[in-house]
């Protein structure tokens, strides 16, 4: 039997995120006759571990703001996953993130590891880092010590070997497995287009907003719903010149009310430039909701034929592909069903036996 040590980078971090919902699924699914998963860490308050898979970890209630807590977090994890990798009886190595302070150990132990990497997003953008992030680098490190990396995407692929050079022989594409976690809520709201996730830069969602502005004196009921962050003041003030302000709605939703919000939309729309993957298409498309996407990065591979797409650099594609979605049932429906038979494409159970395919190779 193989144990696979993962380390507990991203599961300090995060208490949601498309990154630890993907370590969480692999890590609790592997085949329990062939590997054991060990995550070193005495302190966690990330969803999918503690209520997703009900495992209990330590956690405090001081200081309230979780940003500060888990700076405690991560001075206590970090030490035991570092006691871990120096002196823990396992097979191969598999970090969460990008901090390399486990590649000294790990190479003078001549343990092999995996890296998984989910998109180049910071590489793509690098004016959207802040000065003093140290990702690019580390990633960069970690890509070319890596014994084999995995890549969610075949667009992730093209942009690593692109940017990096890194031997496209040493990379294996796995495609992210979903499930449906929840049942859905109540219905919470009428007439909506739904917005999921960050707003800034790359994402599109305000050019994509200004475009479609037209759309809300057609349809006076519409309303656009966003998860994710708050609204910030500099956004308020937007909407507000632009007469929008009573169109947008944020929300901060748990997994019923997530479920709800998309088995309820008009569609689903991720407007964004780049993105390594895109599971909020997957969660779309298991909840039955038709999606539109930008014709961009991995979102074609992702959706195939279940999604209608627009141009992402064009307002008028971006407004006239929403205004056909919105006036035709039959388009909704047809996006429905294409869309609940592509996420049979994408289960966790696949995920994790391709990616047992690359431990098995080490």
């Amino acid at each position: 039997m193989k144990k696979i040590l993962f380390d507990n980078q991203m599961f300090t971090l995060q208490r949601f995120g498309g990154v630890t919902r993907y370590f969480a699924d692999l890590m609790y699914n592997l085949p329990a006759d062939e590997f054991l998963a060990d995550i070193p860490m005495r302190y966690c308050e990330n969803h999918y571990v503690t209520e997703t898979y009900g495992h209990r970890y330590e956690k405090i209630s001081f200081p309230q703001n979780y940003r500060f807590r888990r700076q405690i977090y991560m001075l206590a994890n970090r030490t035991v996953a570092w006691e871990a990798v120096r002196f823990d009886n396992y097979d191969i190595f598999h970090p969460t993130y990008f901090n390399p302070y486990f590649l000294k150990h790990v190479k003078r132990r001549g343990k092999p590891f995996v890296l998984t990497v989910h998109d180049m997003t910071f590489e793509r953008y690098p004016q959207d880092v802040l000065l003093y992030d140290r990702t690019i680098p580390h990633k960069k490190r970690l890509i070319a010590e890596a014994d084999h990396i995995i890549a969610v995407s075949e667009n992730t692929k093209r942009d690593i070997v692109e940017l990096l050079g890194t031997d496209p022989s040493k990379i294996t594409v796995v495609h992210h497995g979903y499930r449906v976690i929840a049942e859905p809520a109540q219905q919470l709201f009428d007439r909506y287009v739904l917005y999921v996730g960050e707003r800034k830069g790359y994402k599109n969602f305000l050019p994509w907003l200004s475009a479609i502005r037209p759309i809300f004196n057609l349809d006076p009921n519409l309303k656009v719903v966003c998860t994710g962050s708050p609204f910030s003041a500099s956004e308020v003030k937007l909407f507000r010149r632009w007469n929008i302000a009573d169109k947008l709605v944020h929300i901060a939703a748990a997994d019923a009310q997530m479920a709800s919000l998309y088995r309820h939309a008009q569609c689903f729309v991720f407007p964004s430039h780049y993105e390594g993957f895109g599971i909020p298409i997957l969660e779309a498309f298991a909840n039955g909701c038709p999606v539109c996407l930008s014709n961009a990065s991995a979102f074609p591979e992702v959706a195939g034929d279940a999604a209608i797409y627009f141009n992402p650099s064009n307002a008028q594609s971006m407004q006239d592909t929403l205004k056909e979605l919105l006036s035709s049932t039959a388009l909704r429906d047809e996006l429905r069903q294409k869309g609940i038979e592509r996420s049979k494409e994408f289960s966790i159970g696949r995920m994790v036996e391709q990616t047992c395919k690359v431990y098995r190779k080490l």
